[in-house]
């Protein structure tokens, strides 16, 4: 599974560097993240771990693309990469 989530975050990682569109791949997390926690079994959780999902990853990819010609890049995706492990 942590394997899983690392590759998912580069593929989305580089997605948004070829597109730019941070929004579109924080859909993309969410709707994985919402349909892990449904196969789980969670329920009405799942909305909400969708919606959380969302919201931070929308943060993160923005950052990312905001800071994309800078240092700061690596230094964001790195703390990205060790928080989506957790």
């Amino acid at each position: 599974m942590i394997i899983f989530r690392v590759l998912l975050l580069m593929g989305l990682i580089r997605l948004l560097i070829e597109t730019h569109k941070p929004l579109l791949c924080s859909g993309i997390y969410a709707a994985i993240a919402t349909g892990m926690a449904l196969i789980s079994g969670d329920g009405i959780g799942a909305l909400a771990t969708g919606g959380i999902a969302f919201l931070l990853s929308s943060a993160y990819f923005w950052l990312l693309d905001r800071f994309e010609e800078s240092i700061l890049f690596w230094v964001i995706m790195v703390i990205g990469l060790v928080i989506g492990l957790v």
